[in-house]
This record gives C-alpha cells, structure tokens and sequence, in this order.
C-alpha cells in the first residue's frame, strides 16, 4: 500500500478524533447521531469526496468512533449529576464526582479504554479465524441468547423504596409499583421498537436513521431535562497526579468489560449496558474500582470491536450504524485493509488517551464557571435541532413519544435499562422469525 495514503489516512483519523472531541462534549449524544450527521454533510459535497479515496472516509469514521468512545463519557460524567431526587440510586463515577474525584473516575474508564484498545489493535489480529468461529457458533441462537438477556433485565429488577409504608400491604404496594413500572417500560418500549422496525414515520431518504430520534428520546433528553431542574452542586474537583487501583482491580475489571464487550459486540442486539451488568455477575466483579475500569472496556469493545468486526477477514460482519454508513461506500477486501485499519485505531486511541487527561480537566472547570444546567439547557436544544434536521419534524413527534416514555423511570424510581427492550425485543423476535407476525397483532404491517 502506498505510504502517503497511509499518511492520509492516519491524518483523516486524527481528524476525526479532533471533531469527537468537540461533539463528546454534548451530554448525552451518541456516536451513530454524528455519523449521521457528518455523512449528511458529506453527501451535500458528494463532488469532492467522490474524488477522495473511499479509505480515507473509512478512516475519518474510525478516528470519529476511537475519539468518541474514550471521551463521550466525560462530559455526561461532569456536566449530568445525579440528584438523588429522581435516582433510585448513585452510579460509583458519580459519588466519585460528588466526593471531588471526578478526574479519578475518568482516568479509570481511560485506564479500561487502553486496555480494550491494546486487545482490538494488538490481538485481533492474529485471532480473526477463532472470532469468526464463535460468531458462526452464536448466529443461530441469538433469539433465545437475546431472549434469556430480555428475561435477566426483568429478574434483576428490585424495589427501591426503603419500606416507609406503615402497613405490610404499604410496602407491599410500593416494591410492586415500582417493580411494575419497569416492566411497563421493558413492553411498551418493545412495542416501540417493534413499530420503528416496521413501519417508521421518517421520511424515506432518511429512513436509515429511524433509531435516531428513538435513543435520542428515550436516553438523552430525559437526562437532560432532569439535570436541567436538578439541585445538585457539584464540588471542586482534585486532579490526582496518579491513580490508586490494585492489580486485581485493574484485571477483574478489564476481564469483565472484556467478556461484556465481545458479547455486546458479536450479539445484534445487544449494547454494553446489559452485557456489562451479566459479565459482572458471571466473572465475580466487585468495588467501584472495577465498575468503573470494566465500562471503559466493555463500551470500547462494543463500539470499535463491533466496527473492526466489518473489517476482520473470516467475519465481515456488518454490525452498528458506523459499519452501515462504511458499507454505501466501501467494502474490505482484503487483509491489507484491516491491518490498515487496526494500526489508524492504535493512532487514534493514542491521540485519544492522550487528550483524556486535559480534557477531563477542562470539563471539570467548566463546572466551576458555568452551571452545569445550562449545558444540558444547551445540549437538549442542539440535540432537537439535529433530530429536526436529519429526520424532519416527523422524527421530533418520535422522539417526543421516546421522551414521555423515557422520563417513567425518573418518576417512579425504575432503572432505565429496561427501556433497550427497543432494540432486544423487535431483534429477537426476527431472529426467531415471528417479527412480521407480533407485527402485525399490533397493526404495524
């Protein structure tokens, strides 16, 4: 391969981490939302790229999802406090924040990160045949493996109240309407993603982008708006000039944001939330510590894995949003091509893991001289214009409809994993080829 498309490519990697970097900074945003919307902008200027080499876009993408997944976390981490008047319960990075260590807890997710990076760009490839193996081992059972997922989210569910009730039929009624309220949320959000699979309202040149303002709705904008009525105050923040984790903290908690990250990322589907929470029931994980390091693993993996999947020779597997948009205008062929790639994701991930550190402090004197209310006031506002713009006004009335339904485990105190039963239930239920007929009981065929 000639060594100045290489340069060119590394550039246009770097690139992208640049602009991840500026987009990371809008709580609450997610990668496939910017790949959107920088595609759309590339498509408006179609004569110029169509004059680039398509590997110079692919690497572009990449630099944008190796920048995003080590920094998107910050901002919602600093600028989206909890306030336990709405949380039925404080994450382990945000008690880190409230107790001043907010930069500590970044630099562990980072810590993770490099872990899960060193695996894709170091490992991967010299085990593509033993990943496309298992991938053909998982592909027929992923219904019921989807399925055993959807029913763990629900066993997991536990009442949250602290038994104030003065009669045992009080309590009772209490553990119960919270309990079935995060089943409401599993069904209703099923039922949601089961019509935006089959008969969105988007219109159909942007139909692609149907999940948009779903997750836009369901996940972003309701944090947004509960931070912004929020009465939180966030402390000044020590910057450490190490950090304090054992051996064992840092191996459990890579193992099992390892084990959540691949199964997240060969399982359609499936995102890290769920595959974390089973990884750390499955590999014993404990202590905040671990917490923390394992979802800077798992949510690297499941972003860049799942992408460099598309690549690897004895996969080329399509999987995710990114791996969609790459796909309209290239396609791997050969295993040059992913060793390309895998050394743009150790160039990227550097320069990513590099910024971390000035950028977790940057965001952490923002707070110190903005309120953090007025970022989300922001951030929500700049999210509804980009839905506007991508999916029209159609998309704004769904993610009006994913807000409502968003917002129930804010007011009933329910964990919000339940509410990506929008993606298990509908893929599930394809994968086991019943899809079009639960479909059809509702109307939506």
């Amino acid at each position: 391969m000639d060594i100045f498309i290489i340069l060119i490519c590394c550039l246009a990697a770097l690139a992208g981490v640049a602009i991840a970097s500026v987009f990371s900074l809008i709580p609450g945003l997610h990668i496939y939302n910017v790949i959107a919307f920088t595609m759309m902008i590339a498509f408006a200027a179609l004569d110029l790229f169509k004059t680039m080499d398509p590997l110079i876009t692919t690497c572009f993408i990449m630099g944008l999802v190796v920048g995003f997944s080590v920094l998107f976390t910050v901002s919602s981490q600093f600028f989206q406090p909890c306030d336990d008047s709405y949380r039925s319960m404080m994450l382990p990075h945000e008690r880190f924040l409230f107790e001043g260590r907010g930069y500590e807890a970044a630099m562990l997710s980072g810590i993770g990160s490099m872990f899960a990076l060193l695996m894709i760009s170091g490992l991967f490839p010299f085990v593509t045949g033993a990943i496309g193996t298992l991938r053909q081992l998982i592909r027929p059972h992923i219904y019921w493996i989807l399925g055993l997922v959807s029913l763990f989210i629900l066993m997991s569910e536990w009442p949250k109240d602290h038994g104030v009730g003065k009669t045992t039929g009080q309590r009772l009624a209490d553990a119960w309407v919270q309990l079935g309220m995060g089943l409401f949320v599993f069904v209703v959000s099923g039922i949601l993603g089961l019509f935006v699979f089959c008969n969105t309202i988007i219109p159909v040149d942007n139909a692609f982008q149907s999940l948009m303002p779903v997750f836009i709705g369901l996940f972003a904008i309701p944090s947004q708006l509960m931070t912004v009525i929020a009465h939180a105050r966030i402390p000044k923040q020590y910057f450490a000039g190490s950090v304090d984790a054992a051996p064992q903290d840092l191996a459990r908690g890579a193992l099992t944001g390892t084990v959540g990250g691949m199964f997240s990322s060969l399982t359609p589907g499936l995102t890290p939330g769920p595959a974390l929470l089973m990884s750390a029931h499955a590999t014993a994980s404990s202590g905040e510590k671990q917490f923390i390091i394992g979802g800077g693993t798992a949510r690297v993996l499941y972003y860049i894995g799942a992408l460099v999947l598309f690549f690897m020779p004895d996969v080329y597997m399509r999987r995710g949003g990114a791996a969609i948009n790459i796909s309209l205008f290239f396609v791997p062929e050969t295993a040059e091509q992913y060793f390309l790639i895998s050394g743009i994701i150790a160039v990227a991930g550097a320069a990513s893991l590099l910024l971390l550190g000035r950028y977790c402090k940057f965001c952490a004197n923002v707070t110190q001289k903005i309120d953090f209310r007025w970022i989300s006031l922001g951030g929500m506002i700049l999210l509804i214009a980009m839905v506007w713009y991508v999916t029209s006004w159609r998309g704004v009335v769904l993610m009006g409809v994913a807000t409502a339904l968003g917002m129930v485990p804010n007011f009933w105190h329910t964990r919000r994993i339940p509410l990506l039963a929008v993606l298990l239930v509908p893929v599930c239920l394809n994968m086991a080829g019943v899809g079009a007929k639960v479909a059809s009981w509702f109307g939506f065929r």
